[in-house]
């Protein structure tokens, strides 16, 4: 039996290796494998295995099978090869892209020392020499608790504990443990207290509609106003596919996000739930990796990194604010979009998709109006929760009677009124450049640009007007090319 191993390097090329008698049937597309390139071992993953092969060299043998851990689900190892052959990208680079590097490098997590008494050093306390306190203050401290304690914990009896305890092992009076450090990133989080999700009868019609369908691949875009509860949506969903023994993968589109939506998971599903995002550090993606392939955790919340995770028997994929231009991975290759690789993983795992969003991209708007996806609209604000007050101001009318104003009558009029009452304000400037508008005084033109048809923007940098959209520049004009007078002023906020 022979085996093609891509390894994750730059090149589309697979390298055929021997399967040895001992790994016959334990080596199949997705294993990953030590095998000898380049006059040393590395590891890379089997792309296909063949009784035969049509290379007539010199043909080496796999060394054997690295990591049972690194063992991809069917399901994920096709969507690795679609996202290989849509993106034009190496194998071997998509399999970097899904791995975390720590297991590339044989990952082996930290071991934490634990101490725990023996029946010796309970029955030595009572006539323990003084000439040594500290050992004789981690005996008596020992001597209390019923299970092995972290040695570096024991400072407060010992200066030095893990010394103390050295000696003290010698003398058979303690026994000491290693055990595989836990870096967890929701340790610092704490799990919360379990919340039962209440919904409004609104929200209760979308989870009926999904449900009804059935199991298997379906894409849903659930177009829901702001503040619509979109995500006590996706939360019930989730609490029903879990019930059913499958697992749920929800993808947010900034990393800033990830724990704000993982701690709403985790007062929902408590433990069970895992992070997962490229700020991660290398122990902790280790230590929630070998946990994922353990079948600890149902639920993984990330950013667009997570489509990676080898979840078992997955039945729910959540893309939320699918809009978002943060899904689409520029650099380095592969260079994927979230969005789309959820719609291929979910059909490769004949799992449910749902997009949600306030404001939908077209593509995925276009899709539902054809039917591709099932459109589900969310039309009122969930809870008691109001919209906030919109006022739109026309800054012509502001700029008419001195031509000056930056801050239009009624913003100023609401600020003062907010100061007076001793409140904040923020004021949110979203602009670039230093100002938005080359605008004439007489009839109120706007300088725009010819190939967009958008307003240019000043930049002080070079004293010329920008477009932000094609790119162009170009100086500024005293005279207007409307009404031609000589009365040009930069303005905007």
């Amino acid at each position: 039996m022979f085996a093609r191993v891509s390894f994750p390097i730059s090149s589309f090329k697979s390298f055929t290796y021997k399967i040895p008698a001992s790994l016959n049937g334990t080596v199949q597309p997705g294993t990953c494998v030590n095998a000898p390139i380049n006059r040393r071992m590395q590891a890379g993953f089997v792309v296909a295995v063949n009784p035969d092969s049509e290379y007539k060299g010199k043909i080496l043998p796999i060394d054997s099978i690295r990591e049972k851990e690194l063992q991809f689900p069917e399901e994920l190892w096709h969507t690795l090869e679609w996202i290989s052959q849509y993106y034009i990208t190496p194998l071997g680079q998509v399999l970097k892209a899904a791995v975390p590097n720590s297991f590339l490098k044989l990952y082996k997590p930290k071991q934490v020392q634990f101490v725990k008494i023996t029946a010796k050093g309970l029955n030595v306390i009572p006539t323990f020499e003084n000439k040594k306190p500290a050992q004789k203050r981690l005996l008596e401290a020992l001597s209390n608790i019923n299970e092995p304690v972290k040695t570096a914990s024991l400072t407060e009896f010992a200066s030095s504990p893990h010394t103390v305890c050295g000696q003290l092992e010698k003398s058979g009076l303690v026994e000491t443990l290693s055990q595989p450090q836990i870096t967890d990133p929701f340790e610092i989080m704490g799990p919360g207290d379990i919340q039962n999700i209440q919904l409004s009868k609104e929200q209760q019609g979308v989870v009926d509609t999904i449900q009804n369908t059935g199991k298997g691949f379906h894409p849903y875009l659930l177009h829901g106003v702001t503040g619509s509860g979109k995500t006590e949506v996706y939360l019930k969903l989730a609490q029903t596919t879990v019930e059913d023994g499958q697992s749920v993968l929800v993808l947010v589109p900034e990393i800033a996000l990830t724990p704000q939506v993982a701690i709403r998971f985790r007062k929902a599903f408590g433990s069970r739930v895992a992070l997962w995002h490229s700020r991660m550090t290398k122990a902790e993606k280790g230590w929630t990796w070998q946990q994922l392939k353990k079948g600890e955790y149902s639920v993984v919340v990330g950013a667009r990194s997570a489509i990676f995770a080898p979840l078992k028997n997955l039945g729910l994929i959540i893309v939320d604010e699918e809009q978002e231009s943060s899904y689409k991975q520029e650099n380095p290759a592969p260079r994927y979009h979230a969005r789309d690789v959820a719609m291929v993983r979910g059909k490769q795992a004949n799992a449910i998709v749902l997009l949600t969003s306030a404001t939908p991209c077209l593509e995925s708007y276009y899709n539902a109006l054809q039917n591709k996806f099932t459109l589900l609209k969310l039309t009122k604000r969930y809870g008691k929760s109001n919209y906030p007050a919109v006022e739109l101001v026309d800054m012509k009318k502001e700029y008419s009677d001195d031509g000056s104003a930056l801050l239009s009558k009624s913003l100023t009029e609401a600020i003062n009124d907010r100061l007076e009452r001793s409140e904040q304000v923020i004021i949110l400037q979203n602009r670039r450049g230093y100002s938005r508008v080359h605008q004439c005084l007489e009839c109120g033109e706007i300088k725009k640009c010819e190939n967009c048809s958008v307003a240019l923007t000043f930049h002080r940098t070079d004293n010329n007007l920008h477009c932000h959209y094609c790119e162009s520049v170009e100086i500024p004009e005293s005279n207007c090319n409307k009404c031609t007078a000589e009365n040009m002023t930069f303005a905007g906020s």
